[in-house]
Formats: C-alpha cells, sequence, structure tokens
C-alpha cells in the first residue's frame, strides 16, 4: 500500500491538535495532499496552513506547480504568477528561506518525491521577511532516511516538440547524505496565437487611425542544470548542508506578426522578429540547523547566493517595408541572502523567537538600440544606456507565542533598513534609505477537536523592482516601448483576516474573511511617446481597498471519487485612469477552483491507477487603464501503474482566451491571446 504520513504531537494525539485546512481524507490512500496538525512544542505555527505530500505514484509525477494548483488558497495565473487568496505573487520559500534564484524555473523543477510539505502563508508572522504583500508559499523538502542509493528518473514529453529529463539520486551513509541532481529541456516549451486590434490619435478630436495585429509566439530553448548536496550529522541534534548548483542554456523566441489596415492612411506589413537569450547561472547555500536541549528549541543559520554572470539577449526585428532594428542587452544579476533564527521554550505554552537577516540585490543593464532602412524615424534615434543598481536590506525580529487554554497569541515585531543606489550613463545618481517597522498579531482559539477560528493582522511592503527603477526607455516591439520611473515608491499593504474551520468525519470545510488596504499602489500608465508608439511606466496611483471571503468544501463523493473546491469573493475599489471622469472604481469578482480525483484498486503489489479533473476560473477585473475580462484553464490528467516503481501519466491542458482592453491617453487598445492546448506524456522511474 502507498505510505501514509501521520502528523502528530509530541504528546498528544492527532485528534487533538488544531487541524489546518484539509483537502484529503486520510482513509484514501492515493489523495496526493493531506492535512498536518500543528505540532506541539513549534512555534508561530498558527499563522500557515500546512498539506502533506503522499509518497504515491500520482503525487511524484506531478511538479510543484501542478501539486500548488490543488491547493485551495493558491492561483495560478495565466502568466505563471502564483496568488494567495486572490492577491499579489507570493513569495516563494524553501525549507523556511527565501529562494533567492528563478522561481518559476526551479518550481518546474521540483516533484512529489522532492516535497515533504507545503505551508501556504496567507499573514505571514514577523519570522518572515515583510516584502510581497501576496504572501508565502514554504516548500518543506524531504530528507533522506534510507541507506544505500534512491532517487527517480523522469522523461517528459509534449505535443508542443520539446522533451524534459530529470533525474535525483540520494545516497546515506552513516552520517552523511549525498546528494546530485541533473536534468535540462530541449524544444518548444510554449505556443500562442494573438490579435490586437489599435486605435491611435495624433491628437485630441482628430481622427484615429486604427490597425489589427495578428500574431504566432513560440518559446523553445535548451537547457541544462546540475547541482550537488551534502549533509553532515554532527550529533543527534546538529545538522550542516552544502550545496551548490548551476546552469546554462540558449533561449529563442520568436513572434510572427502581420499588421493590417482598418482605416486609411495605414500601411499594412509583415515582422519577424526573434530574440535569442544566452545564460548562465551560479547558486549555493550553506545550513546550519540545530535542535536545543528543551523540546522546540531551536537555532537555524543559513547563507545562500545567486548569481547569473551572463546573460546576453540579442532581439532583431525585420519587417517587409524594409526596416529593421536590433537590440542587444546585457543584464547580470546578483543576489546574497543570509539569515538566523533562534526559538526558545519558556514557561508552558510560551514560546520567544528572534532573528535577523541581510538580503543584497545588484543588478546592472548594457542597452542598445539600433535601426535601419526606411522610416527609421518611427523607431526612434539610436540609443546606448548603461544602468546599474543595488539594494541592501537589514532586517531583526521578535515574537512571542502565549497559550491561554484553547486560545494562542503570537504578536510580533520586524524592524528592516533598505538602502539603494541607483545610476545611469549620466552622473547622476539616486540614493535612499528607509526604516520601516511591520507589526503583525495571530490569534487561534479552539471551541471543540472539529471547529476553530483565528484572526490576524500584519503590515507587508513591496519594494520596487530595481528594473522598474531604471532611468531610461526600452523597445519592446515595434509599437510599445517601456520607460524606468526612478521616482517609484514602494507600496505597502494592511492586512486583516478571519478564519474559521471544521472538521467532522468525512466533511472539511472552512472559510477566511479578509480586508486589506494598499497605498502608493503601482499601476501601469501608458501614453503616446513621439514614435507614435504606446510607452508605459509603473506609477504610484493611490490606495486600493480590497475585502473578501474565501470558502473551502472537501468531501468524497464516492468511496474512490473525492472533490474539492474553493470560491473567492472579491470586493475591490480601485483607483483608476480619470480619463473615465472618476478616479476610483468599485468592482466585485469571484474566482474558483477545485480538483476531482478518481483512485483505482490497488493491483497487488502496484497502486491503483489515478484520474484526475482541475479548473480555475477568475472574473473580470480593472487595473488603472487595463480592463481584464474573465478565463478559465482546466487539465484532466491519468496516472497509469505499470509497476510499483514505475508510472506514465498522460495531462491534457487547457487555457481559455485572455483578454485585456487598455483605454489610455490618445491610445486604446484591445488584444488577446490564446495558447495552443497541450498534451503532456511523463515516465517516471523510483529507485
Amino acid at each position: 500500500m502507498p505510505h501514509q504520513v501521520r502528523a502528530v504531537g509530541d504528546d498528544m494525539p492527532v485528534a487533538d491538535l488544531p487541524i489546518a485546512v484539509v483537502v484529503a481524507s486520510s482513509e484514501q490512500q492515493s489523495d496526493i495532499i493531506e492535512v498536518v496538525a500543528s505540532r506541539a512544542g513549534e512555534a508561530l505555527k498558527i499563522d500557515r496552513r500546512t498539506y502533506q505530500v503522499r509518497e504515491t505514484p500520482h503525487s511524484i509525477q506531478k511538479d510543484a506547480v501542478q501539486l500548488l494548483r490543488g491547493l485551495p488558497t493558491v492561483t495560478i495565473a495565466p502568466d505563471d504568477r502564483i496568488l494567495v487568496l486572490g492577491a499579489g505573487v507570493a513569495q516563494i520559500y524553501v525549507d523556511g528561506r527565501p529562494y533567492i534564484g528563478d522561481a518559476s524555473l526551479y518550481l518546474r523543477t521540483l516533484h512529489g518525491s522532492d516535497i515533504e510539505r507545503i505551508e501556504v502563508i496567507t499573514n505571514p508572522s514577523a519570522q518572515f521577511s515583510s516584502e510581497g504583500a501576496g504572501g508565502v508559499i514554504n516548500l518543506i523538502l524531504r530528507k533522506t532516511s534510507t541507506e544505500g542509493l534512491s532517487g527517480n528518473a523522469s522523461m517528459e514529453s509534449s505535443s508542443y516538440g520539446h522533451g524534459l529529463a530529470d533525474t535525483t539520486l540520494n545516497y546515506k551513509v552513516g552520517d552523511w547524505t549525498y546528494q546530485i541532481k541533473a536534468g535540462g529541456n530541449i524544444g518548444i516549451m510554449t505556443r500562442r496565437s494573438y490579435n490586437v486590434q489599435r486605435s491611435v490619435q495624433s491628437q485630441i478630436d482628430s481622427a484615429a487611425m486604427v490597425n489589427r495585429e495578428r500574431g504566432l509566439f513560440t518559446y523553445e530553448g535548451t537547457v541544462g542544470r546540475l547541482s550537488g548536496k551534502a549533509t553532515y550529522k554532527l550529533d543527534s541534534k546538529t545538522n550542516l548542508s552544502a550545496q551548490l548548483g548551476g546552469g546554462g542554456g540558449h533561449d529563442i523566441v520568436t513572434d510572427k506578426v502581420r499588421y493590417l489596415a482598418l482605416t486609411p492612411g495605414f500601411r499594412p506589413f509583415y515582422e519577424r522578429r526573434r530574440m535569442d537569450s544566452f545564460g548562465s547561472y551560479l547558486v549555493g547555500d550553506f545550513n546550519l540547523d540545530h535542535k536545543g536541549a528543551k523540546n522546540g528549541e531551536a537555532l537555524n543559520a543559513s547563507i545562500q547566493f545567486y548569481t547569473n554572470p551572463e546573460v546576453h539577449n540579442v532581439t532583431q526585428a525585420r519587417f517587409s517595408d524594409a526596416r529593421s532594428y536590433r537590440i542587444e542587452l546585457d543584464a547580470p544579476e546578483r543576489s546574497i541572502d543570509a539569515k538566523i533564527d533562534w526559538k526558545h521554550p519558556m514557561a508552558i505554552g510560551q514560546i520567544l523567537s528572534l532573528g535577523a537577516s541581510w538580503n543584497f540585490d545588484e543588478a546592472s543593464q548594457n542597452y542598445r538600440f539600433t535601426s535601419t532602412g526606411e522610416g527609421v524615424a518611427s523607431f526612434g534615434p539610436d540609443i546606448t544606456d548603461v544602468y546599474e543598481g543595488r539594494s541592501d536590506t537589514f532586517a531583526a525580529y521578535i515574537s512571542f507565542q502565549q497559550k491561554f487554554g484553547a486560545l494562542t497569541l503570537a504578536p510580533g515585531l520586524r524592524s528592516e533598513i533598505n538602502s539603494r543606489r541607483i545610476s545611469g550613463d549620466d552622473s547622476k545618481v539616486i540614493s535612499t534609505r528607509r526604516q520601516n517597522l511591520f507589526p503583525s498579531f495571530h490569534a487561534n482559539y479552539k471551541m471543540s477537536k472539529a471547529l476553530q477560528i483565528g484572526v490576524s493582522y500584519s503590515k507587508r511592503i513591496d519594494r520596487a523592482p530595481l528594473d522598474y527603477l531604471r532611468p531610461y526607455e526600452t523597445v519592446e516591439d515595434v509599437y510599445s516601448s517601456f520607460a524606468g520611473n526612478p521616482s517609484l515608491k514602494d507600496q505597502s499593504t494592511d492586512a486583516f483576516e478571519a478564519s474559521v474551520q471544521f472538521r467532522r468525519g468525512k466533511f472539511e470545510t472552512s472559510g477566511t474573511l479578509y480586508l486589506r488596504k494598499t497605498d502608493s499602489l503601482w499601476s501601469k500608465n501608458y501614453s503616446l511617446n513621439a514614435e507614435g508608439a504606446s510607452a508605459y511606466t509603473y506609477v504610484n496611483a493611490g490606495s486600493r481597498w480590497s475585502s473578501g471571503a474565501q470558502f473551502d468544501l472537501a468531501y468524497p463523493i464516492l468511496p474512490r471519487l473525492k472533490a474539492s473546491a474553493s470560491a473567492n469573493l472579491f470586493n475591490e475599489r480601485t483607483p483608476v485612469s480619470p480619463l473615465t471622469g472618476q478616479s476610483t472604481q468599485k468592482n466585485f469578482r469571484y474566482s474558483t477552483n477545485g480538483t476531482l480525483e478518481w483512485n483505482g484498486k490497488d493491483r497487488g503489489p502496484v497502486p491503483g491507477d489515478v484520474a484526475q479533473l482541475q479548473w480555475s476560473y477568475n472574473g473580470p477585473s480593472r487595473e488603472y487603464q487595463v480592463f481584464k475580462p474573465d478565463w478559465f484553464d482546466f487539465s484532466l490528467s491519468y496516472t497509469r501503474n505499470i509497476e510499483r516503481d514505475l508510472s506514465l501519466s498522460a495531462t491534457f491542458r487547457y487555457l481559455s482566451r485572455t483578454r485585456e482592453r487598455l483605454i489610455a491617453p490618445l491610445i486604446e487598445e484591445i488584444s488577446s491571446r490564446q495558447r495552443t492546448p497541450e498534451i503532456q506524456l511523463k515516465l517516471l522511474k523510483t529507485l
């Protein structure tokens, strides 16, 4: 039978522990994820919902992104952004430490066999960095406990025409554990078609010139990666680990676009645009994990770095009317993150937590734009720009957890000092230094074994990415460009939440009410530049109020058929462009996602097959000058267990057409994108 993991406290049964949101019944052995109860003696577990990843053939087939799709509070947007409670982009942590590399790539290299559990933190406590109003997703990786060789290898192919291979080898001998991960992919990763209708006026009250774009976008590449990790058990309470990895490759993004005239005065033409991206990266970390003499006492320290010393992008666009342009961009980046945490149990039910961290980010860009041929002036002059930016953040926090019978309180306070320095190719240098306090508060009350309620508050911040601040404009395509805004301020969010969780027998449900206020909200501001292109930049548009509710439900419909679903209601008051005659707009929308799963009977030692349907839906929304209609996606997968350690999975994915409408001074654009449906086959062997 598949291995079942139970979460137990130090001195109490599972039934007596606080229960997080449940998405699987413990009686269903083939479920991918199940609830994990909070463990006695652990600090600040009331700020998160924890899900166990089962070691079943169906779960180890899925990568981390696919696993996240099945969680009630998580939404994967069409552009692969990971949203929690429909809010901003979630920060990705690994084993309690922020991941400082390319998180989207990393998540696709992790599989269910690599992940022990997933913690979703919608309102993070003071122990986490204040960065990111979208909350935190913390991935806890599995620890190798089997002596000798273990691991897995997988091969995947797609109807797009790409292949992907990954392997993980673990070797444990005595107090040493070694791990090697290797993988790579080749071929077309994404293919989609798109349409854009563009209306431009040379001045107010003049006749608009309208054209339409019909394009085909493809993304392909050849990428390889390799990493090694060594862990040493210094004694029964102390582990040391070090990891080093890297990779590189060549990505190709191609656009084939036909521009058609809808009004007189526009001359039709055809464009072929290709971007070649050559890059490499290196990552490493060192970690110390020590358990103290007291139950629940722990000292954790880590330092990690990320660098991509070679990032060279070359974009070449050629047009049927003999025009062309070329963009060369070198954009290396470097990051360092160091942190230390100490948890100390005091009296019964009291836990004190202290910590400090340092984060360093540095980025530079060398941008060169040249154009040739007839009508060169439409692209603007040739440009060479240089940009350098760095950011340092020092932080310290304190939190205290106190139990009063069934009531648990956990206040916290975090202090952060952020310094930035931004320079361009001129002599102007912009320097800032800001110190902020970020309080948090969490309370949980266990009314009975089946019912508990909680309330929380946190203050969060989104610091402007260095790329948003660079002091020059870059061409994105023939009709659009992006300009950095060195004056862009950080946006901050005050978040309040109240939750209730109920479980009785096979019935499991929960609800969350929340209120968020975001000040100095970032919004894209579009305008028409001198060359007739739509130039956008990020501005601080004002404040946004957002209130809403999420409801989750999981219930076995039949002995082998299980359903789980979530519904989110959003009521927003958002700043909008003054072109509409109003400064704010109220918007009510809803979203939903869910999973329907069937588990077949075991065939002797071979686990039963699993079929799964997942879906997501998001209602219309408004962001300053941009309207976004609704969209939906779904996936259907089937895993056939050939042997106990060999399985084959087939997945069909479909994403509906996504649309946008931009209304800005002298310009209006209506766009739509349709990703080609995809079929994936994946063969996985467990060692």
